[in-house]
């Protein structure tokens, strides 16, 4: 029986297109061949017609341009599904938009369900003031509601205090526990809805939880919005079981359409009665970091030893603006951090950790340092995620080490007044130095960190070029990338951060064929002008997930 001969022809040619293949030479090509999901040729339109076979499809992108499919290296994609089901409040500048769209979502939900929402900042408010209950009481009487910062605080109205069981008795959260939090009292000794740090607990343990369904359902709500803005693949960061599953499942279904490194919940991420177990659980997987495939695998596990810049908690060797003793918060005391950290990196896993302090940094990048010292294990890319201060010490070892620095760039824009009201103009415009990232040999990725902010990555590329907050003010200018560097954050440099930089990040013969065509060359339009722009169709091996054309 004759095995019948298979035709090494392309599937698909793209020709007549403007390619930034974003290769080690900054190329620029006309056409590519992709074969089984992956890019078989990059070069001229003659070249890749030469090529075709008689069951060659050949699409005319008449002077598009092509980049690589574009990568946000810390992502809870998961929770961003989630949370383009709820109440959105990033833009609100005033308490009348945030209760006129709380109102607009009681209205069409049953009476007694609870009404979430994410996104308020009050430095962006004219009001200067977080919503309190009562705010919420007006236009929610009857429903529960829970109102989530942009990070680390929520709001809660009179009713969820209600199910909670919290009054003006209730005890805060253990004092003695690192990161406990607290909620706020009136001078009347009320509550007034805010809840801070793990105190949030107190209100969210009262949520129904989603059912697997509904986790599903979410993923596929984010791989839609992400592939409209030309995301192909994501790091998503601090999972626990049953989300892990939903991805599973997601991908057996089809639903999941971005390529996803998922990172396990660990210290620092959830309540200390959660952990007791994280060390069993973590050996007893009995895989290492890296399991998996080209769409979903295990990549690694994330910790989060401080908090948060705006809210004051991020772990300082300078204090905070007016409070002299206040250098921010250590959520998994620095001894212990460093024990895990090379406790993970023996085990094979690779490690995440979320910094947004100056000595919380030092502390991770120098143990990162010295388990890479004692053991070396290049194929573990440790990095830290948010990097926003930088010592000298930090910055030699991360170059040393090749960690790579993950910025979350749209918190230059989004969250920028919240970081000149926590340190001042000064310090706050040098939040994110990128350019002494690149200037030190530090390899460096983009990332949204969404849902605390934008998941669009052209929000996050404009602010590493332009480096202003929403309110126009100017941070720190010498620390601006050009247009290619802060295209390479989201390409190659993602790529690097879990590496995929052998089969990500480039347009190149024998890479995963994940492309993005846009409706205009970013390097061909004012800097200002790179928020605005749209992918037209998104390409994931060699299949189109997005397509408006």
């Amino acid at each position: 029986m004759a095995v019948p001969a298979r035709s090494l022809a392309p599937d698909l040619l793209l020709v007549n297109a403007v390619v930034r293949t974003m290769d080690a030479h900054d190329g620029i090509a006309t056409a590519v061949a992709i074969k089984d999901g992956r890019f078989v040729a990059v070069g001229t339109d003659d070249d890749a017609r030469s090529l075709a076979g008689s069951g060659t499809t050949t699409e005319d992108l008449r002077g598009a341009t092509v980049i690589p499919g574009l990568i946000d290296a810390h992502n809870h994609l998961l929770g961003t599904g989630v949370m383009l089901h709820q109440v959105q409040l990033y833009d609100c500048r005033g308490m009348s938009e945030i209760l006129e769209r709380v109102a607009a979502r009681v209205a069409t939900t049953p009476p007694g369900g609870w009404i979430v929402g994410r996104g308020w900042d009050e430095s962006l408010l004219v009001e200067h003031r977080h919503p309190t209950r009562h705010d919420l009481d007006a236009v929610a009487p009857d429903h529960p509601v829970a109102l989530h910062r942009v990070w680390n605080k929520l709001v809660a109205n009179t009713a969820a205090l209600r199910l909670a069981g919290i009054t003006r008795q209730s005890p805060d959260p253990p004092a003695d526990v690192l990161y406990a939090g607290s909620f706020e009292h009136d001078d009347a000794g009320e509550p007034t809805g805010l809840f801070r740090d793990r105190a949030k607990e107190l209100i969210l343990r009262y949520l129904p939880a989603p059912a697997e369904a509904d986790l599903v359902a979410a993923i596929a709500t984010a791989c839609r919005a992400y592939n409209a803005a030309g995301i192909t693949s994501v790091a998503e960061p601090g999972l626990h079981p049953a989300e892990i599953r939903a991805f599973d499942l997601a991908r057996r279904t089809g639903q999941l359409t971005v390529r996803t490194d998922l990172l396990l919940a660990a210290w620092g991420f959830d309540p200390p009665e959660t952990q007791a177990g994280l060390k069993e659980w973590f050996t007893s997987l009995g895989v290492m970091g890296g399991f998996g495939d080209d769409l979903l695998r295990l990549e690694g596990i994330k910790l989060m030893p401080d908090g948060g810049m705006s809210d004051r908690t991020a772990r300082m060797y300078e204090p905070y603006l007016d409070e002299p003793n206040n250098h921010g918060t250590w959520v998994v005391a620095p001894d212990r951090l460093r024990q895990l950290i090379r406790w993970l990196h023996e085990l094979g896993w690779s490690m995440d950790i979320h910094t947004c302090g100056d000595e919380a940094q030092e502390v991770v990048v120098g143990a990162y340092a010295a388990a890479h010292a004692a053991n070396p294990k290049p194929w573990l890319r440790h990095r830290v995620h948010h990097a926003y201060f930088p010592t000298p010490n930090t910055l030699g070892l991360m170059a040393e080490h090749a960690i790579p620095a993950v910025v979350s760039s749209p918190f230059l824009t989004h969250l920028g007044e919240g970081f000149v009201n926590a340190v001042g103009p000064e310090r706050a415009a040098r939040a994110m130095p990128m350019r002494a990232y690149l200037a030190a040999g530090v390899p460096l990725a983009g990332s949204s960190d969404s849902p605390i902010t934008d998941f669009n990555p052209w929000i996050g590329i404009h602010a590493a070029v332009n480096r202003t907050t929403v309110a126009g003010r100017p941070l720190d200018q010498a620390e601006r990338l050009t247009v290619t560097e802060a295209l390479r954050s989201y390409t190659t440099g993602g790529a690097f951060v879990t590496g995929r930089e052998r089969i990500q990040g480039s347009i190149e013969a024998g890479k995963l064929a994940d492309l993005a065509i846009l409706d205009r060359d970013p390097l061909a339009i004012a800097p200002e002008d790179l928020a605005a722009v749209t992918p037209l169709a998104t390409m994931l091996g060699g299949a189109w997930v997005f397509d408006t054309r």
